[in-house]
């Protein structure tokens, strides 16, 4: 029912001296499984267990920002670059 790909490849900690920003890449749910909280409690729990870090970055697509409004985040402009040639992992 529930599937999470390696946890920590979903959130990545990085520390600058005494400030550490947490960065949140990948959070999917599969279309049949959408609408069931499974997302929100995958948000919940990284939240609660990056409570300490003075930022929480998201990239996600437009469609889902206000899913991340509900959970505190706020919307800015960003930049990204991708290499798509490489996403199998190779």
């Amino acid at each position: 029912y529930l599937f999470c790909y390696n946890y920590f490849i979903l959130q990545r900690v990085i520390q600058l001296g005494k400030i550490s920003y947490s960065y949140i890449p990948l959070l999917e749910v599969l279309p049949e499984y959408q609408g069931k909280g499974i997302g929100s409690e995958l948000m919940d729990r990284m939240i609660k267990s990056l409570e300490n870090m003075y930022a929480i970055d998201v990239v996600c697509d437009d469609n889902v920002t206000e899913f991340y409004k509900l959970k505190g985040f706020g919307q800015c402009f960003g930049m990204i670059k991708r290499n798509y040639e490489r996403q199998n992992g190779k």
